[in-house]
This record gives C-alpha cells, sequence and structure tokens, in this order.
C-alpha cells in the first residue's frame, strides 16, 4: 500500500513533458515590404515585375519582352520600319544630289540649229569633266524630219571644229516641260510655237506651272554677238552654217557658266 502511494506520489510530482522539445514553435519573421516603383521613374516599354532579391530589398525590373511573342514581333516590326525609313531616306537624299541638270535645245525641224547647239554645249560640258552633272538633248517644234539625221552640211561644218553631231531628229513632247530645267529656242517663232504647245497640252494631261518659265531665246547668252535669234541655214550657203556655229559657241560657253553658277547644289 505505502509502495502504490510512493508510486502515485513519484508520477504526480514528475515535471509534466514540454511540448516544445519535440515540436518546436516557428516564429513568423516578417518580410520586408515590396520597393513600389516611384512615380517619377522613366517609364518602359515593357512592363516591370517586383522580384525579391538575397538580400531581402525589393527592386523592379523590366520583363523581358523576347518571353511574349506579340512584344517580340512588335519590337522586330519597329526595328525594321526604322531601317526601312532611314534607307528611304537616304536614298531619297542621294536622288536629289544625284539629279542631273537637264537642257533641251529646240529649232524648227531640229536637223540643223538645235542638234548642232547640242552637240557644241555637249563639247563644252565634256570639257570641264561635267558629263555626268548634265542630261542634254535637242528637238523640234515639228516632227517632219524625225527619225533623220542632222543635215549633212551643219554635220560638217561642225567636224570642221572638233564637233561631232550625231542626235536623230525628234519633235517636242509635253513630257519635256516636266523631265528639263531649261529649253532654248534658237528664234522667236520657236519661243512662241513652244509656248502655244505647252497652253494646249496642259489641258490635256498634268504639266509644271513653271514650265513657260523654262523656255529661253538662244541668243540671250550670247556675249561676243548682238544678234538676238539664231538664223535657220537650211536654205543658205556654207557661211549661213558658220554664222550659227559662231552663234552657238558663244551663246553656249555663257550658258554653261550661267547654269553653273546658279545651281551651285548640283557643281559642288
Amino acid at each position: 500500500m505505502a509502495g502504490a502511494a510512493a508510486a502515485s506520489s513519484a508520477a504526480c510530482s514528475s515535471p509534466a513533458p514540454n511540448p516544445t522539445t519535440r515540436y518546436p514553435v516557428r516564429r513568423r519573421v516578417p518580410r520586408p515590404p515590396l520597393v513600389a516603383a516611384s512615380r517619377h521613374c522613366t517609364a518602359s516599354p515593357f512592363p516591370t515585375t517586383i522580384s525579391i532579391s538575397s538580400s531581402g530589398l525589393g527592386q523592379a525590373r523590366p520583363r523581358d519582352p523576347f518571353l511574349n511573342p506579340r512584344l517580340r514581333f512588335a519590337a522586330a516590326a519597329a526595328a525594321a520600319e526604322g531601317e526601312m525609313a532611314a534607307e528611304a531616306s537616304a536614298a531619297a537624299a542621294e536622288g536629289a544630289q544625284a539629279k542631273p541638270f537637264s537642257v533641251l535645245f529646240v529649232c524648227l525641224g531640229n536637223i540643223c540649229r538645235s542638234p548642232a547647239a547640242e552637240a557644241v554645249f555637249r563639247n563644252l560640258v565634256s570639257k570641264r569633266g561635267l558629263e555626268s552633272k548634265f542630261l542634254i538633248d535637242s528637238a523640234g517644234t515639228i516632227g517632219y524630219h524625225e527619225g533623220n539625221k542632222a543635215d549633212s552640211r551643219m554635220r560638217s561644218a561642225s567636224k570642221k571644229r572638233g564637233i561631232e553631231v550625231t542626235s536623230i531628229s525628234r519633235p517636242v513632247k509635253p513630257s519635256d516641260f516636266r523631265d528639263f530645267d531649261l529649253i532654248l529656242a534658237m528664234d522667236r517663232q520657236n519661243y512662241e510655237d513652244l509656248l502655244s504647245s505647252f497652253e494646249r497640252w496642259r489641258h490635256r494631261e498634268p504639266l509644271p506651272d513653271s514650265g513657260p518659265k523654262k523656255v529661253k531665246l538662244m541668243c540671250s547668252y550670247c556675249k561676243r554677238h548682238t544678234e538676238s535669234e539664231v538664223p535657220d541655214p537650211y536654205y543658205g550657203g556654207p557661211q549661213g552654217f558658220e554664222k550659227v556655229l559662231d552663234l552657238l559657241e558663244d551663246a553656249c560657253e555663257s550658258l554653261l557658266d550661267s547654269i553653273v553658277a546658279e545651281n551651285a547644289s548640283v557643281f559642288a
């Protein structure tokens, strides 16, 4: 009886088991607050995410655009568009710089005076090394001789001066008022015919308003001669062709000097 009481007393006096020994209490450690992006930070074209670094500080980093196919496509399209715009701008600038100055010489049938003017002017341009800067041609106000070479007498007289006349006759056409910067008429009748043609053609197709201003008289560029027109030598003798060449050589020298001086951007 006494032994049972002692056992009971020992049981009562022994301390109760500590529950923390087997099941320790885990303390909740407060996490550091997330750092929100400042309202004044630079805007990013891509969404951002908040990440927790090993140091425990919140950091904002841009989301990788290439993880989203739509963003990847948009970025590629924007880059391609920018490259195309840059190429187009460069091509336009190059085209503007490369455009030659264009001159058209005009007489009645394009077999005597205007082919000679074209040849004389072309020869002067070549001597100055400016071939790439010019587009040179000739035409007639009528198409009677279309497809023919220049008059043999004019070709012969020009050749004696070291000038080759190689053009083939053609009539003036509406597009000449768009394509050429300067149109030189050999005489007053050619001048009036060109203006009349312009007025007639402008009602059929678009032509620049500056068309009539492009037309000038050839002899207006002469420095050593006082003639106001280049006479038609067709019905005269050899002296008539020589006179034409004298006038054209005088006018073409001054014409070339004038064009170069007034169009510095083309001849820089």
